[in-house]
């Protein structure tokens, strides 16, 4: 966020249209893939920092998804870009920005999703601002694609996508000001899916043995 306003901050007094204003933004996009990139590692850290085993190996899964996910948007989509979707109005390079932006954003919210959907299996214990966390950058994630893919259409939608995206970071904002609290750190939450204790205690010991096997087996 720091980064975002204060990039805005700086291409405040330049024109759109200017090669200034184009020069900071390609310079620094790259700076916010990154951004997102690092702060989805620590969400992943933040669910499994009492479970190091499973996170070890976690994080080289989740690493080479975004690469790969990057490199397949551009080998699909890059060479098929019709020539009646360039528009003079915008560079080459800022359609290839929007799909690697579109193969980022995508990874890390599929990743987010199974993220939840395996804690919620298993049913591990976590704060309830971790939680809401994950399912408010999930939608973050998926809303930006939406309208990067919008964008990416036509020449004649950068007002209604740069409209939408900044509606689409307030209300994210306005979420993440409302929903998460100090209290709510203190909250621990499972999703049991309906299951009894005794379940949810049995999936929790499995849990702990994987961990501990992989830690083991890192350790040879």
């Amino acid at each position: 966020m720091v980064l975002s306003v204060g990039r805005t901050a700086v291409l405040f007094p330049f024109p759109p249209t200017g090669t200034t204003y184009y020069a900071v933004w390609v310079s620094t996009q790259p700076l916010l893939w990154l951004a997102y990139i690092l702060v989805v590692a620590e969400l992943y850290f933040l669910v499994f920092r009492q479970y190091r085993g499973i996170y070890s190996l976690g994080r080289w899964f989740f690493f080479g998804a975004v690469f790969l996910s990057v490199v397949i948007s551009a080998l699909t989509v890059l060479p098929g870009l019709a020539d009646d979707v360039v528009t003079p109005n915008r560079p080459l390079l800022l359609y290839y920005y929007a799909f690697i932006e579109r193969g980022v954003v995508t990874s890390l919210a599929i990743f987010l999703l199974l993220l939840l959907g395996f804690v919620s299996w298993l049913s591990v214990p976590l704060s309830s601002n971790l939680l809401r966390h994950c399912a408010i950058y999930s939608a973050y994630f998926f809303a930006t694609n939406v309208i990067m893919l919008y964008w990416s259409g036509s020449g004649n939608t950068t007002y209604v996508s740069t409209l939408a995206k900044l509606s689409v970071g307030f209300v994210c904002l306005m979420c993440w000001v409302f929903f998460l609290s100090r209290r709510g750190e203190d909250r621990i939450a499972s999703l049991h899916l309906r299951r009894n204790a005794a379940d949810v205690k049995k999936l929790l010991t499995q849990l702990e043995n994987l961990n501990a096997t992989l830690l083991r087996t890192a350790r040879k």
